[in-house]
């Protein structure tokens, strides 16, 4: 596969690190913010039919939250509300990147996995409702890093629209919809950097990585592993093999189960819309207050005391009611976590159900049907299906 073009890696250069291959290294937490993305018009195809259409997994985010717990007050850090704004916010980027019409499928996917076509990471840097900042990895099933950066978008009043209801129900009205576009426009115009045939080899890359998982002892000779980790395709299976039919079903079957978590993922975003978006509204004012604070604070060392008590008064009781709405949240982010559904799937007639949280209900699904894909081929059973 062809690294992308100068040009384009000239273009992203000043935004991070792009076309890399091999190990991914941990995403650090980002000293200084990124210059905010400002309006942003999203870019969308011209048409429906692009062949091939490169299926992409947006993974569960990292929540970012800092290890010693007693930095978390002062950066801002709530760890349920960030823990459940991590399955959140995927979801508000999906609907920007199907509105894009540049992809085929779109999953928000519980846990990582390489064999995706091309799977996004993210990790929360920074999220309050004055700013937001994301560092974002794009990764094709090849090991090509498409993207590696930090987006920074701040809001402003106009974003914050007393709306009937409560809250925003499209990407447009989200208060960081413009973060969302400009990740979608910057990962559309890098597709548009490979060839259809490019774009039809990673989708063999990643079917193959997912084939040499169940059956190393079959698949291993299509696919090379180069000394930086990058995979490069030798050889197609035939058109008519039977192993490669049994593998596609079998990853047919996975990817039924992402698609049937998918509506826990969409019922957490329309529950916790309203409270959330009042939540960044007093965390914007919140912010504010900080600033003004710290200001008024630095100004009364050299000027004496500033401001009427009037005003005080009326930005304390704004902080104030920030803090009550922050307990909300916190209890309904505590309440999702604990109440999440079990899943029931069927395969091959057997009827499974699968309780936990859902990137452990996703890890003992893939279990599950590696151990059908090896009863089917070896005729050995596993206790898994006892």
């Amino acid at each position: 596969m062809r690294k992308l073009s100068l040009c384009l890696l000239l273009f992203l250069a000043a935004c991070g690190s792009n076309g890399q291959k091999g190990p991914e290294p941990a995403i650090e937490a980002v000293s200084v913010w990124p210059v905010p993305v400002g309006v942003v018009t999203l870019n969308k195809a011209e048409s429906a039919v692009v062949s091939p259409r490169l299926d992409l997994g947006i993974i569960v985010f990292d929540p970012g939250i800092p290890k010693d717990a007693s930095t978390h007050s002062k950066l801002g850090v709530f760890p349920k509300i960030r823990d459940v704004e991590a399955q959140y916010l995927p979801v508000v980027l999906r609907d920007a990147l199907v509105a894009s019409n540049n992809w085929g499928v779109v999953r928000v996917v519980p846990k990582n996995d390489e064999t995706l076509g091309l799977r996004v990471t993210a990790k929360i840097i920074h999220s309050d409702g004055e700013d937001l900042v994301l560092h974002v990895r794009a990764i094709d099933a090849g090991g090509l890093v498409w993207l590696d950066r930090s987006y920074h978008d701040r809001t402003n009043p106009g974003d914050f629209p007393a709306l009937a209801g409560g809250a925003p129900a499209q990407i447009s009205d989200d208060p960081f919809a413009d973060l969302y576009r400009q990740i979608a426009n910057d990962l559309g115009l890098i597709k548009t950097q490979f060839s259809v045939a490019e774009l039809a080899n990673i989708r063999n890359v990643g079917l193959l990585r997912y084939a040499t998982n169940l059956s190393p002892e079959a698949f291993s000779g299509f696919l090379f592993r180069e000394s930086d980790g990058a995979y490069e395709l030798r050889r197609l299976p035939a058109a008519d093999d039977p192993m490669m039919r049994r593998v596609q079903r079998i990853r047919n079957q996975e990817y039924l189960f992402i698609d049937t978590v998918d509506e826990q993922y969409v019922d957490l975003y329309e529950t916790m819309a309203p409270t959330y978006y009042l939540w960044r509204q007093y965390g914007r004012e919140r912010a504010i207050f900080k600033a003004d604070y710290e200001l008024r604070a630095a100004n009364r060392e050299s000027y004496g005391r500033r401001g009427s008590y009037i005003a005080m008064e009326r930005t304390y009781n704004t902080f104030k009611n920030s803090k009550i709405q922050d307990q909300d949240l916190q209890e309904l982010a505590g309440g999702f976590n604990n109440e999440v559904a079990p899943t029931v799937m069927e395969v091959s007639g057997r009827v499974f159900r699968l309780s936990g949280a859902l990137n452990a209900q996703y890890t003992e699904w893939r279990e599950i049907l590696r151990s059908i894909f090896s009863l089917e081929t070896t005729g050995k059973k596993t206790p898994l299906l006892d």
